[in-house]
């Protein structure tokens, strides 16, 4: 035990017991002014004197040696489960719940509280979150493994918040601890949030790259999986598509090895599915859609998916044929609208686009325009874009054009 411990032991006991400094003294002979330095780690006791001290409350220094191996082997194994993303956070909670008094009076009774800190971001219990930063940042931490969970999790907490530029700062302070390789790897995978929320993108993916070799390296393969699915999204947004399905392919493999639950590679599917409609390789997106539909029931959302490659393949009885599958629907107002675009355009696959038409595609792309979804609004732009070149409204589409180079230089 060094000096601080036995402080915090001394002083905890103590306080425990109800005992001032003073009464302490005058119970074992130590003056309180000794007993007070102990206290504030200015002094330390000899071993006799420890156990006079610790006899006289009633405290086992056996016991509170076993009680630190107890919270420290909790505490390196929550951080193990957190790495591999398989913390049962209630399982913890109950347990710490359970023994609450016999941790409180250990001198590493600051890791339960980091410990209950996580737990309550994890359930959004802010309250309680707020009350343990308080309680924390009352103690002067020495331990610089500890200081840097709490900057971490404060961090992402900071971050969930919405206070993205405090966050950030914790999230780099804890960076500056360097307490080991999978710490850091967690750190930079928080931090790629951080990044993604200010959309400094190219920062986001360069952190969650940096987290994934580390993940990969111990074989952490629900972390790399996560790091995936985002870097995929990261590329999709920047329009690289070709490799934002490679990370989804990658995923799919990983969740292959996990056994994961099937609906994750229905909805990856669908994702890759849209990649290729945004690729214009049609074929490529009926068949991922295909395969999706072999693992489950497939969103209302992704009949579009179906009706839009039939049509660009010239294929307007399946077309229509999932248009009508998708009238049977109970449809909320947004795929309402969408609906009844996909219906008019393969209904006028081969004519001129009528007004109606055209202001319904423009109706749709200002919707998603006003969402700020760049994605759907360079999709549906487009389709204004070849409806306006069908009708030779070249100057209208023009404008159209400009407005399409607008959305992707913002990306």
């Amino acid at each position: 035990m060094n000096s601080q411990e036995i402080a915090y032991l001394i002083h905890f006991s103590r306080k425990e017991k109800n005992i001032s400094q003073k009464k302490l003294g005058e119970l074992t002979g130590i003056s309180h002014q000794i007993i007070s330095r102990y206290e504030n780690g200015a002094e330390v006791p000899t071993e006799e004197k420890l156990q006079l001290i610790l006899s006289v409350l009633d405290v086992s220094l056996e016991e509170v040696i076993e009680v630190s191996n107890e919270i420290n082997e909790m505490f390196d194994n929550l951080l193990d489960d957190l790495f591999y993303r398989k913390a049962d956070h209630e399982k913890y909670h109950t347990i710490i719940q359970e023994n609450k008094k016999r941790y409180l009076q250990n001198y590493d009774y600051y890791k339960i509280m980091v410990m209950e800190l996580i737990y309550h971001i994890h359930y959004r219990n802010n309250e309680e979150v707020n009350s343990l930063i308080c309680s924390f940042e009352k103690k002067e931490i020495q331990d610089q493994k500890i200081l840097q969970i709490y900057y971490e999790y404060k961090g992402y907490y900071l971050l969930k918040k919405k206070k993205t530029k405090e966050g950030l700062e914790y999230l780099e302070k804890a960076k500056l601890q360097r307490y080991d390789e999978k710490t850091i790897a967690m750190i930079h995978y928080h931090m790629s949030f951080a990044y993604n929320y200010e959309w400094l993108r190219k920062t986001d993916a360069e952190y969650l790259i940096d987290a994934k070799n580390i993940f990969q390296k111990y074989y952490s393969l629900k972390r790399v999986s996560d790091c995936e699915m985002i870097l995929g999204n990261y590329y999709s947004t920047f329009r690289n598509f070709q490799k934002a399905i490679s990370c989804y392919e990658n995923r799919l493999k990983l969740l292959e090895i996990l056994d994961e639950d099937k609906e994750d590679f229905l909805d990856i599917h669908t994702t890759i599915a849209f990649k290729y409609i945004q690729m214009r390789d049609y074929n490529r997106a009926l068949k991922e859609m295909d395969i999706a539909c072999k693992y489950g029931k497939i969103d209302k959302r992704d009949h579009l998916h179906y009706i839009w490659c039939y049509y660009k393949l010239e294929d307007m009885s399946n077309a229509n044929s999932w248009i009508v599958k998708m009238n049977r629907l109970n449809l909320d107002r947004e795929l309402k609208m969408l609906w009844n675009l996909y219906e008019m355009l393969v209904a006028q696959y081969d004519k001129i686009p009528s007004d109606r038409l055209v202001e319904k595609a423009i109706k749709v792309y200002e919707f998603y325009k006003n969402q700020e979804d760049l994605n759907l609004s360079i999709f549906y732009i487009d389709i204004v874009i070849e409806l306006l070149e069908k009708r030779s409204e070249y100057k209208r589409g023009f404008f159209y054009q400009k407005e399409k180079i607008f959305l992707l230089e913002n990306m």
